[in-house]
């Protein structure tokens, strides 16, 4: 008992500190595992056993690729040559960039995909005059809910998904379904709460379109042949990522495979994309398997699964609403990564005690902790580094005016992912 008190207080610390930004969130989190290790919560060698590594080199692997298209120009190519095909007009620009975070976040880090969205379409906006703010929120739960559509999405799914052996083609035949009518939910919610801002007839259109008609978006590509030669990388290692069941071959190693490949052909550009590499994230994920396994040797994950499952009564439907909404709940109070850490070895333990496949509590858990994610400012890391682009674009918000946002399209998003996981999953 002793033991399951001081895990869970070194946790609770460590995320309170990482909520009030005292500190890098990987320093924390590394200070968290040091203290694991060092009040003998858990041993050397079982925290080095601890970190997923499957986990780690698939999204070092990502994170290569998607720095040499940043690098290249081809975010910004995409952005500007989309608002000179919208025509700016309001409506289209709403859709297309909100399907694009989606999109985009399906296969790659969403934090990447933000960054270059919220930064357009500030400046979009401010054309308009119209409050940016509405708009970049409704893009960051567009980009959590796409991210759960495949396991390289959302980092919830990549550490579930690789620690349970589940493949790409599992994670979009399951869960894709669900987030794509999600997302659609999500836009229809924000487009009724917002109806005023689809009827703005205040700008004049075509004096716009006239003034923006020289903007060339192939100038913003900085590198064409890295671009070439990253876009044809990518769409290589998606392919083999779609089959390395059937081809035997680990996620963590297609991955890694294509990032070496990026390095190799990138010659004299391969100092500025190890760079570009969030290292930080990668570091954070590491104590942070640490500290979950911590908080595993203790029993205190597998009580939490034994509450669980005595709270269904037996009944796999009641099981399946409460664990989704559990879920969502913890993933929207805390940042859905360590919830999904956390979840990792008690996903098998409730497969044995109620009969359910692990898969399905996986796609049920993580789906519940992504889209919940959207609540708070701090519920996902697209969250903060969207609103961090904000407040450097002077864009002012608040705990309240995010929640006031991003509460309704959440629930609704929610409500029928829940009764759609019941339906497709059960």
């Amino acid at each position: 008992m002793t033991g399951m008190l001081l895990a869970l207080a070194i946790f609770v610390a460590v995320f309170l500190a990482i909520v009030f930004n005292l500190a890098d969130r990987a320093v924390l989190v590394i200070v968290g595992a040091l203290a694991m290790v060092g009040t003998g919560l858990i041993s050397a060698n079982d925290a080095i056993a601890s970190i997923h590594w499957e986990a780690i080199g698939l999204i070092f692997g990502m994170f290569v690729l998607v720095a040499a298209l940043t690098e290249s120009g081809f975010f910004r190519w995409v952005g500007l040559y989309l608002l000179k095909k919208t025509r700016f007009d309001f409506t289209k620009i709403f859709i297309v960039f909100c399907g694009l975070a989606a999109f985009l976040s399906a296969f790659m880090d969403s934090i990447t995909v933000i960054m270059f969205i919220a930064s357009a379409t500030i400046e979009v906006c401010r054309v308009l005059k119209v409050s940016p703010l509405p708009i970049v929120i409704a893009e960051i739960c567009s980009a959590n809910i796409g991210g759960s559509a495949t396991m390289v999405g959302d980092p919830p799914n990549v550490i579930i998904g690789t620690a349970l052996n589940l493949t790409f083609s599992d994670f979009v035949t399951h869960t894709a379904p669900i987030a794509m009518i999600a997302f659609s939910v999500n836009l229809v919610v924000f487009a009724v709460l917002h109806r005023r801002l689809f009827e703005n007839k205040h700008v004049d259109f075509d004096k716009t379109v006239q003034e923006f008609k020289d903007v060339d978006a192939f100038g913003a590509v900085t590198d064409v042949r890295l671009m070439r030669m990253a876009l044809s990388v990518f769409a290589f290692i998606v392919t083999l990522l779609v089959m390395h069941d059937s081809l035997d071959m680990h996620v963590s190693y297609v991955a890694i495979l294509g990032a070496s490949m990026v390095i190799l052909f990138a010659r004299r550009k391969m100092d500025d994309l190890i760079d570009k590499i969030d290292w930080h994230t990668i570091v954070f994920l590491a104590g942070l398997f640490v500290m979950v396994g911590g908080i595993e040797k203790t029993g205190l994950l597998a009580d939490f699964a034994n509450g669980l499952v005595g709270l269904s009564g037996g009944n796999v439907l009641v099981f399946a609403f409460l664990l989704f909404w559990v879920s969502a709940a913890l993933g929207a109070l805390l940042d859905n990564i360590p919830f999904a850490a956390a979840m990792v070895p008690v996903i098998p333990a409730l497969a044995v005690q109620t009969g359910v496949p692990v898969d399905s509590i996986a796609y049920t858990t993580t789906l519940g902790c992504n889209i919940a994610g959207n609540i708070t400012p701090i519920g996902a890391s697209a969250n903060v580094v969207g609103l961090a682009i904000a407040s450097k674009k002077n864009v002012e918000w608040s705990w309240k005016e995010y929640c006031r946002e991003s509460i309704p399209m959440t629930m609704a998003s929610l409500i029928v992912a829940s009764i759609l996981m019941l339906i497709l999953l059960y």
